[in-house]
């Protein structure tokens, strides 16, 4: 999105953008403290997410093994060649008996070392179109793993930004009960030294203190809650749980000038999400996988070859009684009869492509109403926030006014605790719609792969 607004910090009538904020905090917290903390902005949680995320690492490496089945399918269109090789040591030889001129002679049948080798090559010529098609169904099935690698990238970096801004809504509440109790402390102050003066009962005074005592339970909580959604953070990113951090709030950007309108939201979704490429991939390789079946019917041809290689001696060498063969021929198989099986797992791959086709259009409808649910929720965040920082400046105003009457003697301290409330309340939902608003825009930003941040 466009037209970044940053958030705003005074100094006197000077105002420094969100950023300028988080440097100047690290400066006066001092150079050791600063040092030690790892800053972390949406960006930045983007960036580790994407780098250090187990289950997207894990994508990664299914689109590596999907590379290798594409080797291995190729490997079906290449010859085979494979050598081998033996020795035999005869320690006892057999022999048989022959009578020669009423003698007996005794042969022997072998001799005590035998030297053989062997070298065979095998190509496949035919096998009904298998090989190139299980070639063809490997690199689909390694785009298919790209786009699932993708849309998890894509999870990946909308679950990062949902905790993000998760902790930035925390801290949010967090400092508007700091100011709710810096409220509460002034007005017990004033009370105390109207009090003093005889000016209000001591029923106000002790009103006071308890307003104040009642929120430091809340801020303890509010506390813990900040302490809480930073580790989750953490743990997403790979940071370590006991690790400082410090979050920097880039951007309080909530401008829909940028956002293009939904008929070009949805049709950018169903033309670019990962999930929708990978039914479209699904059907075609489901479509080839057919054709693997069918070519079950079809006859399948390779040519052979085989050269052997022996020696035979009874002294340890190679030279002696030698003798080679090579042979070569073609290999013809013929399917006759199966009992039903290659019509089996025909069947079976169609009914598996029926079924890609209904949740190809299930996966289509669902991204639709995707789409317009976040495009509809980022509508009613914005006019949400609108409306907070109008009630913001009232309740600002309001509590003014209720604390120059309450000083002046004209007002009550009834009138004051409940404007307080109220500004309290504002802020409060001013966090939340900003959150709800940011949420809405993560959830479309997924939806349709449109980068929303992108200006």
């Amino acid at each position: 999105m466009k037209g970044r607004i940053s958030g705003r910090f005074c100094i006197g009538r000077q105002q420094l953008p969100g950023v300028a904020v988080g440097l100047l905090l690290l400066s006066l917290i001092g150079p050791g403290k600063a040092a030690a903390a790892t800053v972390i902005t949406v960006s930045e949680a983007r960036r580790r997410a994407v780098e250090f995320n187990r289950m997207y690492l894990a994508a990664i490496e299914e689109v590596t093994m999907a590379q290798a089945d594409i080797v291995k399918a190729r490997a079906g269109a290449l010859p085979h060649v494979s050598a081998g090789g033996s020795y035999m040591r005869s320690f006892l030889i057999p022999s048989f008996f022959v009578e020669m001129d009423n003698e007996v002679v005794e042969l022997k049948t072998g001799f005590k070392n035998n030297f053989a080798a062997s070298v065979s090559l095998q190509q496949s010529l035919w096998q009904g179109g298998k090989v190139f098609t299980a070639l063809a169904i490997a690199r689909l099935y390694r785009t298919y793993t790209d786009q699932r690698a993708e849309a998890t990238r894509r999870e990946v970096i909308h679950n990062a930004e949902l905790l993000f801004y998760s902790a930035v809504l925390q801290k949010s509440r967090r400092e508007v009960l700091y100011k709710g109790l810096e409220a509460a402390r002034h007005n017990l102050d004033v009370i105390e030294k109207l009090y003093s003066r005889g000016l209000v009962s001591e029923f106000e005074v002790l009103r006071a203190r308890v307003e104040k005592a009642n929120l430091q339970p809340t801020l303890l909580s509010a506390e813990s809650e900040v302490t809480l959604s930073e580790k989750r953070l953490k743990s997403f990113l790979g940071i370590d749980l006991g690790e400082p951090i410090t979050m920097l709030d880039e951007t309080d950007d909530t401008s829909l000038v940028d956002v293009p309108p939904l008929a070009t939201l949805t049709d950018t979704a169903l033309s670019q999400r990962p999930e929708m490429r990978q039914a479209n991939l699904l059907l075609e390789i489901i479509q080839k996988a057919i054709k693997v079946a069918k070519a079950g019917h079809y006859p399948s041809l390779s040519a052979v070859s085989v050269y052997n290689w022996q020696s035979v001696s009874n002294k340890f060498t190679l030279s002696d009684n030698t003798s080679e063969s090579w042979t070569a021929g073609l290999t013809l198989s013929i399917p006759i009869f199966t009992g039903g099986y290659t019509g089996g797992e025909v069947a079976q791959r169609r009914v598996e492509y029926r079924q890609a086709e209904l949740a190809a259009t299930q996966l289509k409808e669902d991204i639709k109403l995707e789409v317009e649910q976040a495009y509809d929720q980022l509508l009613q965040g914005k006019k949400a926030l609108d409306v907070q920082r109008e009630t913001i400046a009232q309740a600002e105003e309001g509590l003014r006014i209720a604390n120059l009457r309450y000083e002046t003697g004209v007002g009550t301290l009834l009138e004051v605790l409940s404007a307080q409330a109220a500004l309290t309340a504002s802020r409060s939902a001013r966090a939340e719609a900003l959150f709800f608003f940011r949420q809405a825009a993560s959830r479309l930003k997924r939806a349709t792969t449109i980068d929303l941040d992108a200006g």
